[in-house]
């Protein structure tokens, strides 16, 4: 049951910083691109929020990976003498 909340709060907490990067995105592609419609322009700040996202938690996730396999080499070199 923790597990459950730990990630409904890691999905919640997601989703805001989804929407507060799509909001941000829109407020500055408002200026700037002014013969979009909003609605396209919204749809296109979410997606780039979302993209945005996905790369962090994959690079973070890359990082934790090799840093598990460095530890355990740095564990079975410290073994092995």
């Amino acid at each position: 049951m923790n597990k459950l909340k730990i990630r409904l709060l890691f999905a919640a907490r997601m989703l805001v910083a989804s929407l507060a990067v799509a909001l941000l995105l829109l407020i500055a592609g408002r200026d700037l691109f002014t013969l979009i419609s909003p609605v396209k322009l919204l749809l296109y700040a979410g997606l780039g929020a979302l993209l945005l996202i996905g790369v962090v938690s994959a690079h973070a996730a890359a990082l934790c990976a090799m840093s598990s396999v460095r530890g355990v080499q740095d564990r079975s070199a410290a073994a092995g003498k």
